[in-house]
């Protein structure tokens, strides 16, 4: 569980979180993420809800969503800090500073 609020007394807690990360099939690159946090005692999202919001809030910013594949998670640590989706597996991976920043040149020691 995952609390919230600074006040001592009545702090809401985080009952279940959910991860959906739409990514390109091809190399696992998430390029949009969404976390639904449920709280209390209310009823959590079901994943079909939770894909669509992603994929309706996508779409504000990003060409042919359709195409993204989806890979859900109840972990919060996959809503932060990087991470890439093993097409394989469809599960998240954690990318250490090095491998976030593909593309670069590798620095000189």
């Amino acid at each position: 569980m995952i609390g919230f609020g600074s006040s001592a007394d009545a702090k809401p807690l985080a009952e279940h979180v959910q991860v959906v990360a739409l990514y390109e099939p091809a190399n696992g690159h998430i390029v949009h993420l969404h976390m639904v946090t449920t709280l209390g005692d209310a009823e959590p999202l079901a994943p079909e809800e939770a894909i669509g919001e992603a994929r309706r809030r996508a779409r504000r910013r990003l060409r042919n969503v359709e195409n993204l594949e989806v890979a859900l998670s109840n972990e919060a640590q996959h809503g932060q800090g990087p991470h890439r989706i093993d097409p394989a597996t469809k599960s998240f991976v954690a990318l250490t500073q090095d491998r976030s920043r593909q593309g670069e040149a590798p620095s000189a020691s």
